[in-house]
């Protein structure tokens, strides 16, 4: 009891050096390309008059650049350095989401979300990157802990004011991507390159990261990624919808319940370096998986908003362990040399799940009902929960039991 304090307060401590401050902002801006857009989606889907099984777009156009542009991010990160691709990617993100609010076309809304989305191909894996550069082992584990965090703050914070600023207009909440713009001078002048020992030629990279990924080990950490954000882009952008036609939930109010859900991904995301000592992190995935299953299952039959508070709640603790239990298991899985290549193509995956999931769950909804897509989502996180758990159990996934020494490391 007498290290319980010390332990709780430790990953917090984390954030007073300037290099991780910078690194989790970034993270927040990036976050900041789905979650003040969901709060608003029924608002330009009445403003621009977008049939409601098409209004998935406003994310797909978004998340699919990444699903070209991470690995080449990623693999010019490692061949070349992180430093430039980062500030480019900023900038661009920055200017693109800014133009938002001068535009009044949904063709135009579309096309700067592309050119937002090429801009955090080149982020969002850096990010997880920098931080597995700058930590190891438990701290690193808490750091990425603590980038969830703030992510999650920014969760609390800004979609109901992104709601709110939606009601006077739908380009409004657009404005918040200009942040970008003055991180990626932070970036310019703050952050170092990572001196790490990089590949002198193309294609023995390309085989070591080849070697790397195929394992059962890593395609099961990226299936961790593209379902958390199939499951979570999939009922976001469909949430806001069934609150307001089913339960009379008002635009404004509507993001107040993505507050309810930052609150419980914070509580568990800024705890998690504590639990990593005592369970591994793959248990406590699967475990935080079958919360979210559960979620998704009941809240089609919720009778009011009270009850669909308490299942945001526990589906924000779920992600609040799933999401930095898969980046520190991902950027440990590999060396510094093949980090960039190996996050990028879990970014790859995971924005593959990101756009198809609003896609998938508008053609259920053009089909039949909210409550259906919620049920298939559900369904799926429960199948992902037996077959990892048989896996896991069987002995399956082993860390670095079928790897050279050179890639082990």
């Amino acid at each position: 009891m007498s290290n319980l304090f010390p332990r709780i307060f430790y990953s917090l401590k984390l954030l007073r050096g300037t290099q991780l401050q910078i690194m989790v902002s970034s993270s927040l801006v990036m976050v900041m390309g789905t979650i003040i857009i969901y709060p608003v989606l029924p608002v330009i889907h009445e403003s621009l008059h977008i049939p409601k099984a098409q209004i998935g777009i406003v994310i797909s156009a978004f998340t699919l650049p990444a699903v070209f542009i991470a690995p080449l991010a990623g693999f010019i990160a490692d061949l070349r350095g992180r430093k430039w691709v980062m500030v480019i990617s900023l900038f661009l993100y920055g200017l693109a989401g800014l133009s938002i609010c001068l535009v009044s076309s949904f063709k135009w809304l579309i096309f700067l979300r592309i050119l937002q989305g090429v801009g955090y191909s080149g982020v969002m894996p850096l990010v997880v990157v920098l931080i597995g550069d700058s930590f190891t082992k438990e701290q690193e584990t808490a750091a990425q802990g603590m980038k969830v965090f703030v992510d999650r703050v920014g969760t609390l914070c800004l979609p109901p004011l992104a709601g709110m600023l939606g009601v006077v207009a739908w380009q409004a909440p657009f404005a918040f991507y200009g942040l970008a713009i003055p991180l990626a001078v932070c970036v310019l002048i703050w952050i170092p390159e990572p001196q790490i020992i990089k590949h002198n030629r193309m294609l023995p990279y390309f085989k070591d990261v080849f070697t790397l990924i195929r394992r059962l080990y890593c395609l099961t950490i990226f299936s961790i990624s593209s379902l958390r954000h199939f499951l979570q882009v999939g009922f976001f952008t469909y949430l806001p919808i069934f609150a307001i036609e089913k339960l009379g939930i008002s635009v404004a109010k509507g993001g107040f319940l993505f507050t309810v859900y930052a609150v419980g991904a914070m509580i568990t995301s800024s705890q998690l370096g504590v639990l990593a000592m005592r369970y591994q992190r793959i248990n406590l995935v699967i475990f935080a998986f079958l919360i979210q299953g559960i979620c998704l299952l009941t809240v089609s039959v919720v009778p009011g908003v009270f009850w669909l508070g308490v299942i945001m709640l526990f589906f924000g603790l779920a992600n609040g362990i799933i999401s930095p239990s898969h980046k520190s298991l991902l950027t440990q899985s590999a060396p510094g040399k093949l980090r960039g290549g190996v996050v990028s193509v879990d970014r790859v995956l995971q924005n593959i799940g990101k756009t198809v999931s609003p896609l998938i769950a508008g053609l259920i909804l053009s089909l039949k009902s909210t409550e259906i897509v919620f049920g298939v989502l559900g369904s799926i996180a429960l199948a992902w929960v037996t077959i990892v758990l048989v896996l896991h159990s069987c002995g399956y996934l082993q860390r670095g039991t079928d790897l050279k020494p050179d890639l082990a490391a």
